[in-house]
């Protein structure tokens, strides 16, 4: 568990990186998270193997790793207060800077030893001062994160905001609950203590690397569900602009083409194809009498469609017959030739009608009763 939150957080912290750089705002939560990382990484048993078959045992890669967790818990702050206050608090780094020298001062004035740890028996290493200091500055850190971030995720209306906030604070749980026990430790070597660190340190880093990544999943779940939609509408727009070619800017005839396409932005390809269906409805309502729209909608009330998707079906059904009869050359026809307002007052009530019609598009319910009433429109 450990492992797999130190590698997801490395991969959260590459993927964050191109726009930390092209924001300011967001390089304290990053380096925060950066600075958990490489303090973890030092905590991971295989890495301090690996280091010590290089340089030999040596205690200064726990000195390391716990300088790097008081400057985070420095970033840390500095992150929560920037979002309360607006602007930096660097006295936060100078205090973080003594804090370091005390840390390296009592290693440092400790006796001979190869690590930092507080031992199933005997006192901890280097001292129970150094560890008193440290577990005190981390696990003040974290009970500030966790209230700041659930208090202001719960004022907050934006949900991806909300989601950052609280993933973050549950990553400063599972790390305040690791400081508490450690503090517990010192006092009482249940075994069962160190035997949590693990699993404790591997939530920790999965949550603080997941928070960090709210903000990518975001745009890629928006960037999914728009290529979704734009599925979904394809058909629809394909055979409406078939039947109407004026409406569109481009000609795409294969459906994924359509969407591969690199000739603007997801949602800018949305809103186009929302238009130019909507253009494409305006024109071929000039192709339908009244009177065929009432013959639909007491076809699908004879046959029981459901009341939720009425306008949707009905509106399925006349552009078919719409296309049938522009595709046999007919002419317009002239008088009240208003189409009927149906639809969402907004763009993402529009789409979500407009699905409903393309899901109606393909049933065969729609077709069978469109075919009829062409069929019978012909003949009339």
């Amino acid at each position: 568990m450990e492992t797999a939150g130190v590698a997801w957080m490395w991969v959260s912290l590459g993927l964050r990186a191109p726009a930390v750089l092209r924001s300011s705002k967001q390089r304290p939560l990053w380096l925060a998270v950066l600075g958990a990382a490489a303090a973890l990484t030092l905590h991971l048993p295989w890495f301090i193997d690996l280091l010590h078959q290089a340089t030999g045992p040596t205690h200064l890669t726990a000195l390391a790793r716990n300088l790097f967790g008081v400057l985070t818990s420095a970033a840390v702050l500095d992150f929560m207060l920037l979002a309360v206050r607006g602007r930096h608090t660097y006295a936060l780094y100078g205090l973080a800077g003594l804090v370091m020298v005390l840390l390296v001062w009592l290693d440092t004035a400790a006796g001979p030893h190869l690590q930092h740890a507080i031992p199933p028996v005997s006192h901890p290493m280097p001292s129970t001062s150094y560890w008193a200091v440290l577990i005190a500055v981390n696990l003040s850190t974290n009970v500030v994160c966790v209230v700041a971030c659930w208090r202001y995720s719960r004022a907050s209306q934006d949900r991806s905001l909300r989601v950052g906030l609280r993933l973050f604070g549950l990553g400063a749980a599972f790390a305040g609950v690791y400081w508490l026990l450690s503090a517990a430790y010192v006092g009482v070597r249940y075994s069962w203590i160190p035997a949590l660190s693990p699993l404790l340190l591997g939530c920790y880093a999965l949550a603080r690397a997941s928070a960090i990544f709210v903000p990518l999943g975001t745009a890629v779940a928006v960037a999914v569900r728009r290529m979704r939609i734009l599925w979904q509408l394809w058909p629809l727009w394909r055979d409406l602009v078939n039947a109407v070619p004026d409406v569109s800017l481009t000609q795409t005839h294969q459906r994924g083409l359509a969407l591969l396409q690199r000739s603007g932005p997801l949602d800018l390809r949305l809103y186009r194809i929302v238009i130019e269906i909507r253009d494409a409805i305006l024109d071929l309502r000039a192709h339908i009498p009244h009177a065929v729209l009432t013959e639909v909608r007491d076809h699908l009330e004879r046959e029981g469609a459901p009341s939720a998707e009425e306008d949707a079906r009905v509106t399925a059904c006349w552009l078919r017959i719409a296309r049938s009869i522009k595709a046999e050359g007919t002419p317009p026809l002239r008088g009240d030739l208003t189409a009927p307002v149906i639809g969402g007052a907004d763009l993402p009530g529009e789409i979500e009608f407009l699905r409903k019609v393309a899901k109606a598009d393909t049933s065969p319910q729609i077709r069978r009763i469109a075919a009829h009433l062409s069929h019978s429109t012909e003949k009339h």
